[in-house]
């Protein structure tokens, strides 16, 4: 009897365990695949398939003739694709499937009633003349059509099928939805037509994949946490998410999809978009080097492209919006960084500035100029050669320089004429060629003197009568509210210097720099313009308004242009690359004895005192340096990107983003498993003659990568311990880690000899289990 008992026990024990393993069965739906049930991957293929589907819904709009042809094509090439991820055939079942629809496919583009026409055909007379002049010119458009064509469907599979294998089996569409809402930004750049629906909807397929993939994961990690209770004959545990139907779970994405996508569309209509500036790529990029450079404080970015010097042209209106130009103007060799002094003015009429005709006496080259430059007054310099190169031809008249020139050494032109004409201006202390001649370079000495602080505020004495009319001019209509205003900023100021540093501290702190600026409405003043009304502006703006400011104080000033420093050449320490960017204006003060010193009231510059110690160095301190210099690569990076846009289009740029992308992803995916794979070749050439300390080593990425895998340790549990926990149903994986435990403790508590094959055979343990579980 209690034998009978006993085998009635074991029997029922039997039946409950077959009914309890027939619940954790797969149903109707599941197949052979480890990755769901036919349910779910059919759930997840929806949105998929709703993504590819935006790739070719905007060609179909935009399309006409043949083009819906194609797009029909690849509509139905790409179900029959997404159809073959949903099953479990081996994929040499499918492979002949999908060389017959591709040859049907083509059949039907071509007009070809007899599909088996088509490709004897193709492979007869097309194929051998497509290889023929792809060898001679190897271009993409040398191919016929019907070549052509096969490429684009082989690709499109291609492309289809990575994109729902990573879907089923890696369970993320991040990446190709990224590229999705990325292509249809770059289409609607390109295409000019409002794409917002379709990103919207792209949008929403990527929250229901991603959902339904996160039920997915929840639900396998129940059962595989259900079977591995059945090994070890406990009950089964039921997670706290198992229990809700997968059909609650889906509803839930759903609405949320439905509600993120609704939010975003009521965003939209609730505030309309601004119009934009309007720029182009290029502009883009331009203006966004010009921040890098206004950091460094050493650059003007503001010149528009078609002027030589970057400035609103003599007897023109001042204010009109600037854009950059990255164009070389010249490359400039001088012992010191110099800003490169060109014209000079001295009457402002309230809308633009003029030069006052002046007595200019003729001169020739190499002539000694010391003894009628320097009109003013000034303490003794030092004399530097500097040398200017053109990249071609260019016609200029006022000589630039980085310092009043006492001499010009020689003129340089790729034709042939004579010796050019020079005449100097005496009271602006400028040289300018006679007539519009175009020169290659010139290489000139100048005088260059920068006075030190404290002799400034000491300067003392009397200007001369005449520099009343010349430099003291202010029109008459010029609004009293700025004179009140030159006098309360200066109102605590001791001396010229203090006055004329308490106006260009106040222009910088108090004004913004913007080159999206408009010329004043006709009658208005320039500078009352920008101080009271836009309070915005570029070099032009600041050094006009720091010069009237001055005049209205008393104080002899004058409107300088030229360029700022520019940049060295890399691997020199006394050349220097200046673009039509580093145009600028700058103010000119009188000091009696000092004669004309520089001051910049533009925001992001300033003068410095510089000396030939300085070439090699940059204006900002040493500490802030490497931050300049990151910053200076990302704006560089930038501008490339967006210049390499506006050259090959928008179009072609987001095709390479997109076949770049993934490449660059998968690298860098790789990178932990390749410094594994490093890590363990370094262990396997020593591992035969290391001690139980290089088995013990050799084993933590195996501990690593089971406790990101499984969950850290408890405190006081063994690592045998924590191997049993495991929710594990795999029962070789399980065996394996179980033996890989015992080998463990037996490596860090035993001290006993381990063979050869033993050190070997437990370092391939490592490897096998990291592969498991990566």
């Amino acid at each position: 009897m209690r034998g009978s008992s006993n085998s009635s026990s074991v029997e029922a024990g039997r039946r409950g365990s077959q009914r309890l393993e027939t619940k954790l069965l797969p149903n109707l739906f599941h197949s052979r695949l480890t990755h769901g049930t036919l349910l779910h991957r059919f759930l997840i293929t929806l949105p998929v398939l709703g993504l590819l589907s935006e790739w070719l819904l905007p060609l179909h709009a935009a399309g006409e003739g043949s083009s819906y042809l194609v797009l029909q094509a690849l509509s139905l090439w790409a179900v029959f694709l997404l159809l073959q991820g949903l099953f479990t055939w081996r994929g040499w079942v499918w492979l002949p499937l999908n060389a017959v629809l591709v040859i049907w496919l083509c059949s039907q583009l071509f007009d070809y009633r007899n599909p088996l026409a088509w490709f004897v055909d193709y492979a007869s007379a097309i194929l051998p003349d497509d290889a023929a002049a792809f060898s001679r010119a190897w271009e993409f458009t040398a191919l016929s059509q019907e070549t052509r064509t096969i490429v684009l469907l082989v690709g499109w599979g291609i492309m289809v099928s990575a994109v729902h294998m990573l879907a089923l089996h890696r369970r993320t569409v991040w990446l190709f939805g990224g590229s999705t809402l990325l292509y249809l930004a770059v289409l609607e750049s390109a295409m000019e037509e409002s794409i917002y629906r379709d990103m919207m909807r792209a949008v929403l397929y990527i929250l229901l994949a991603q959902g339904m993939m996160l039920i997915l994961k929840l639900k396998q990690e129940t059962v595989e946490g259900a079977c591995s209770d059945i090994q070890v004959h406990e009950p089964v545990k039921v997670g706290r998410l198992s229990g809700l139907p997968v059909l609650r779970w889906g509803l839930i994405v759903l609405a949320t999809s439905f509600l993120i996508t609704g939010v975003t569309r009521m965003g939209g209509a609730l505030s309309e978009p601004s119009a934009g500036m309007g720029l182009s790529l290029t502009e883009v990029a331009e203006r966004l080097s010009g921040w890098g450079e206004r950091l460094r404080g050493n650059t003007e970015p503001a010149v528009p492209a078609s002027q030589v010097t970057g400035y609103a042209a003599q007897g023109k209106d001042l204010g009109g919006p600037l854009t950059l130009s990255d164009e070389l103007y010249f490359t400039a060799q001088s012992p010191v960084r110099t800003y490169w002094r060109g014209d000079t003015y001295n009457l402002y009429d309230g809308r633009k500035w003029g030069i006052d005709p002046s007595i200019r006496k003729s001169v020739k080259v190499s002539e000694d100029l010391s003894g009628i430059l320097p009109f003013w007054e000034r303490p003794a310099g030092n004399t530097l050669v500097q040398t200017l190169t053109f990249d071609k031809d260019t016609p200029i008249q006022t000589l630039l320089a980085g310092g009043i020139i006492t001499r010009v050494n020689e003129i340089q032109s790729s034709r042939e004429r004579g010796a050019p004409t020079l005449s100097v201006d005496r009271l602006s202390e400028s040289v300018s060629l006679q007539g519009q001649s175009a020169v290659t370079g010139f290489t000139i000495e100048s005088l260059y003197d920068q006075p030190d602080v404290p002799s400034l505020r000491s300067a003392s004495g009397d200007d001369p009568e005449y520099m009343k009319e010349m430099y003291l001019q202010l029109p008459e209509q010029l609004p009293l509210r700025v004179r009140n205003l030159g006098e309360e900023i200066t109102s605590t100021a001791a001396n010229r210097y203090e006055k004329a540093e308490a106006i260009e501290s106040y222009l910088e702190q108090n004004y913004t720099y913007s080159l999206q600026t408009s010329v004043p409405p006709e009658g208005t003043d320039f500078t009352d313009h920008f101080l009271f009304d836009t309070k915005e502006g570029y070099c032009v703006h600041f050094a006009t308004t720091m010069t009237v400011l001055l005049r209205s104080e008393g104080i002899p000033a004058r409107y300088v242009t030229g360029f700022a420093p520019g940049e060295r050449v890399a691997g020199t320490v006394d050349r220097y690359e200046i673009a039509q960017k580093n145009a600028h204006a700058w103010v000119e003060v009188f000091f009696p004895d000092h004669g004309w010193v520089t001051f910049d009231p533009t925001p992001g510059f300033g003068i410095e005192p510089m000396s030939p110690l300085s070439v090699a160095s940059d204006s900002a301190p040493a500490g802030f340096k490497p931050w300049l210099d990151f910053w200076d690569s990302v704006i560089n990076a930038a501008v490339k990107v967006l210049l390499l846009i506006s050259v090959i289009g928008p179009v072609m740029f987001g095709g390479l983003l997109l076949l770049i992308l993934p490449v660059i992803v998968a690298v860098i995916y790789q990178i932990p498993a390749v410094r594994e794979r490093f890590a363990f070749i370094r262990m396997a050439r020593t591992i035969a003659v290391s001690r139980r300390e290089g088995l013990v080593s050799a084993s933590v990425l195996v501990w690593d990568k089971l406790q990101r895998r499984f969950g850290a340790l408890e405190r006081g549990q063994t690592l045998r311990q924590y191997v049993h926990s495991l929710s594990i149903a795999d029962v070789e994986f399980r065996a394996d880690l179980e033996q890989f435990a015992q080998r463990w403790e037996r490596a860090a508590y035993k001290d006993e000899p381990w063979s050869r094959t033993e050190k070997v055979l437990f370092l391939r343990q490592c490897i096998r289990i990291v592969k498991k579980l990566a």
